[in-house]
């Protein structure tokens, strides 16, 4: 992959919010922000790239939208998220919780006994955020 300017600010954005997961069109506006301006076609194909290499993961939200965030690395391949149907702010899950891994590994050795292989699992939990289901407390995720 080539380092343009554009690559590089997508780069930074990334490392700049590393929790984010974020749609093209935010992609293009922070891009827009941070000086590197580029048209949507290029986003979505410099977004494709970084997934393709693994280094971002591409996920659709409960509205549809596809939504780019940092890979997991390491034992967080399966990590699952929380998204906010309200703000659709995303939550990985910490990798604290053991039994909700545990039964992730339990998915994946059963699939895998069964014979199929290039497993991956994508698990999402939707609900509110702390900060949208308690605004007036001020609450935060």
């Amino acid at each position: 992959m080539r380092a343009t300017r554009a690559t590089r600010a997508l780069e930074r954005l990334y490392h700049e919010r590393p929790h984010a997961a974020l749609s093209e069109a935010e992609v293009e506006a922070a891009l827009a922000a941070a000086g590197a301006p580029v048209n949507r076609v290029t986003v979505y194909r410099m977004l494709d790239r970084f997934a393709a290499a693994g280094l971002l993961h591409k996920q659709v939200d409960a509205a549809r939208v596809m939504r780019y965030a940092l890979a997991p690395q390491g034992e967080e391949g399966a990590a699952p998220r929380f998204e906010c149907d309200d703000c659709h702010q995303q939550f990985r899950l910490s990798q604290s919780a053991a039994p909700v891994q545990s039964a992730l590994q339990e998915v994946l050795q059963a699939l895998a006994s069964a014979g199929h292989e290039g497993l991956a699992v994508d698990i999402a939990v939707r609900g509110r955020c702390a900060g949208c289901a308690h605004p007036s407390t001020g609450a935060s995720a």
